[in-house]
Formats: structure tokens, C-alpha cells, sequence
């Protein structure tokens, strides 16, 4: 049966000798890196499906756990954060009154204080963390290395001391006594 002019040839396969495609490339996997970001996503909701909502304030804050609050003095530089804050913002607030500002204007200039001293207190407390923990890893990187060359030189000194101690019986059975019991 001879096909139409109008059809494209059929691919039958692989050509002769070629292997087939893994199965990663026959079904690629596709990353959703942001919302909506997905092609197959794209083409709507299917049937029974809904479509996605985005996130409410209302959702945001039901999602606050009472653990949430109370384990907040457990987060990495948190504390030294707020408390650099409210010593900021006491600060500034109460300079800010006793200079002759009224107290609305200086609740305003005590949060502003505490906002930007917490902020620059957590930020300068993680860089600290992130240069420790950089360091300790060099500290460690080297305490590794030397202990791997203190294995090797006692590791190279059992080796020649047993080296020695071969050549001494070799030399002890190859060379005879001057005298003789019987």
C-alpha cells in the first residue's frame, strides 16, 4: 500500500545500532521555580480540578503557630537581635521625648529605632555566624590534614622499623657462629 503525498513518513524507531533514550529524557522532569511557572500548568484547570488560589493575609496568619512565638528565642541570633532593638529603640524614644517631641512622634522614632537596630543587629550577628562557621571549617580541614600526616609518618616509622628489624634476623641467620656446641 503506497502512502499519501500529503502524510509525513512514519518514524519506525531508533535508527540501526542506536540505543534508546533513558526514561529521564522521554518524560522530562519540569521544575516549578515560581507560581504559574509550569507550561502544563498553563492550560487551565483540568476536570475536578481547582484552580490555584494565591495566598491570603488571613490564610498567612493562620498559619502562625503558638510554637511559633514561643520558641522564638531558639532562632539563631533572634535574641541578640530584639534585645539590641529594644535597647535601640528605648533609647532613641525616650531622647527623642525628653528633646521636646511629642509622645506619638516619639513612639514613631522608638519603633523606627527598634525596626532598624533589630534588622542590622540580625544581619551583623549571621555574617559573624557565617565567618565562624567558615573558620571552623578551615580549622577543621586542617586538623584532618595533619592527623592524616601524622598517620602517615607513624605509619612510615612502623614501616622502616619493621624494614630493620627483617634485615636484622636476615643478617642474624646468615651469618654463622664461630663457634660450635657439637
Amino acid at each position: 500500500m503506497a502512502q499519501d503525498d500529503n502524510e509525513p513518513p512514519r518514524v519506525r524507531g531508533p535508527p540501526p545500532g542506536a540505543t534508546a533514550p533513558p526514561d529521564h529524557v522521554k518524560k522530562p522532569q519540569i521544575y516549578e521555580i515560581f507560581p504559574g511557572s509550569n507550561p502544563q500548568d498553563q492550560a487551565g484547570p483540568t476536570e475536578g480540578q481547582k484552580s490555584p488560589s494565591q495566598p491570603t493575609i488571613t490564610e498567612g496568619i493562620r498559619s502562625i503557630k503558638p510554637d511559633d512565638i514561643l520558641n522564638v528565642h531558639k532562632i539563631p541570633c533572634a535574641r541578640q537581635g530584639l534585645m539590641t532593638g529594644i535597647g535601640a529603640g528605648a533609647v532613641v524614644g525616650m531622647g527623642r521625648y525628653i528633646i521636646g517631641g511629642r509622645v506619638p512622634r516619639a513612639a514613631n522614632w522608638a519603633f523606627g529605632a527598634f525596626f532598624i537596630g533589630s534588622i542590622i543587629q540580625w544581619e551583623y550577628c549571621r555574617a559573624q555566624r557565617a565567618n565562624e562557621k567558615a573558620a571552623m571549617a578551615r580549622v577543621v580541614e586542617v586538623i584532618d590534614r595533619k592527623q592524616a600526616e601524622k598517620k602517615a609518618r607513624d605509619a612510615e616509622a612502623a614501616r622502616l622499623k619493621q624494614e630493620a628489624e627483617e634485615k636484622s634476623r636476615q643478617e642474624a641467620a646468615t651469618k654463622k657462629s664461630w663457634y660450635k656446641f657439637w
